[in-house]
Order: C-alpha cells, then structure tokens, then sequence
C-alpha cells in the first residue's frame, strides 16, 4: 500500500443537526493526497451528511474542515470564524468534485454541456478550451460518441460517468462520492466501479460513501464505519474488513456480504 504523506482534507470534531435529530457527532476525518477513503455504516449513519459538510453544501454547526489547509466556508480573523459569502463558498466549493447517487446532471444540456458547465461558469476557462477538456475527460470515461447524448438519453451508468467526468473537469483536490454505485443495476455498476477503480490507480485523492464492499475491498486504503453520526471504527482497509475490532462492524460487514 502506497504511503501517503501530504494532508488534503481534515474534520476536526464535527457536528451537525438537523433540528433535533443530531446527525454528526464528533467526526474527525483525514485524507491524504493520492489516498482512497471508504465511509460505510447502515444507512441513516451520516455518510452522505458528512461529505456534503465537507463540500460545504451543509454548514456544520460546530468544528472546522480543512482542505489543503484551507478552512472551508469560513474566515479565520483573531479567534472568531465568520461565515463566508455565497461567492466565496462557491469558489471554494470549486476545489473539491462532487459525484452523487442520483447523477445531479442538467437535463437540458448534452453530456458535453454538463462537463463544460461548470469549467466556464465557475473556474471561468474559455469556452473551447473547456470543450476540449470535457471531451477528454468523457473519453476517459468510455463515452466517446456520446457527447451530443442529454441525459435521458444515456443509461444510469452511462449518466454516472458523465458526472465523473464533471467532477474531473473541474481538477479538484479532492473527489467526493456519494453512493456511487447504489443506484444502478449489477451491469452498471460494473461500469462505473471500473471507471472509479481507473481512478484509484492514478491517485486521485478520493472520499467515498457506499455499501459497495466490494468496490472497497478493490480500491479503499482507509475505512471509516459510521453507526449513528458517529465514527465507531476506523482503520486501514486490510484490517477493518478482515478483523474489525468491533462486533457491531462485524455484523454489518457479515449482512453486507450476503
């Protein structure tokens, strides 16, 4: 397993609620550069919650995340942390890729047009220089000839690849992947776990919530099992899945390998 040196993304005792219903509780998260992070646990665990305080699309109400040492969504003056503009959230909120379960593309735009989106509205990169990155980024992911394809067009794994490919466009620190795979049938899925694997092996730093096992055993080097918005284990990937510490982990790997 490759050593991974450089901090990307840090949590520091996060919290967050939903009313009353608590959420996240004291999650404390790092990931390094080139380093595949796996969040597991039974649903309703805070996986998804968690990576969308990472992405600051949920404020957290109380701890800090940090992305190559930036603080996310917020501006340190003295000891005070004061919110930042939506502008400024939005620029940073450009730094990290973020893939969801239900695809997230623009229905109204071709797979080519999603992948440009984001390069010139957000990262401002001229038109033709942002097509041809999303061309390359959509070969990359098998959709070569697909390009002129909207949404409805395409399959849900063919749709899953072209937000990858969004999400790679965008050159983040880091990628975010909620679910990936979850909401395809087996033959799609195969589809898309290959893309994230390809990914793997040329060390993008990635931060994935899923119950595919399988993919995790394949491509994680750190999990994390999440039971009630709280880390109840966390350790390198060999171990966690062949002698968690935990029988409540045990039992949840057990049932995810029926």
């Amino acid at each position: 397993m490759t050593e991974h040196n450089i901090l990307k993304m840090e949590s520091s005792h996060v919290y967050k609620s939903f009313g009353e219903v608590k959420v996240l509780q004291d999650v404390s998260v790092k990931v390094h550069e080139g380093e595949v992070v796996a969040l597991i646990g039974p649903s309703g665990a805070g996986k998804s919650t968690f990576l969308r305080c990472v992405n600051n699309l949920y404020p957290i109400d109380s701890g800090t995340v940090e992305i190559d040492g930036e603080l996310i969504g917020y501006r340190k003056v003295g000891k005070e942390l004061h919110e930042l503009s939506d502008k400024e959230a939005a620029k940073q909120r450009a730094k990290v890729g973020m893939v969801f379960q239900n695809f997230n593309l623009f229905r109204h735009m071709t797979a080519l047009d999603n992948v440009v989106y984001g390069q010139v509205e957000v990262l401002k990169t001229p038109r033709r220089q942002a097509r041809e990155v999303a061309l390359d980024y959509l070969a990359k992911v098998g959709l070569e000839g697909k390009e002129d394809r909207f949404p409805a067009q395409l399959s849900g794994g063919q749709q899953q690849r072209v937000a990858i490919a969004r999400a790679l466009a965008m050159e983040p620190a880091m990628i975010l992947l909620d679910e990936p795979t979850s909401a395809l049938d087996p033959e799609l899925r195969v589809e898309v776990a290959a893309v994230i694997k390809g990914m793997a092996e040329n060390n993008r730093t990635m931060l994935m919530a899923t119950h595919d096992i399988p993919l995790v055993r394949e491509i994680a080097d750190y999990i994390i099992f999440m039971v009630e918005g709280r880390i109840l284990e966390a350790g390198s990937a060999e171990k966690l899945l062949n002698d968690p510490e935990h029988e409540r982990t045990r039992t949840f790997l057990a049932r995810m390998s029926e």
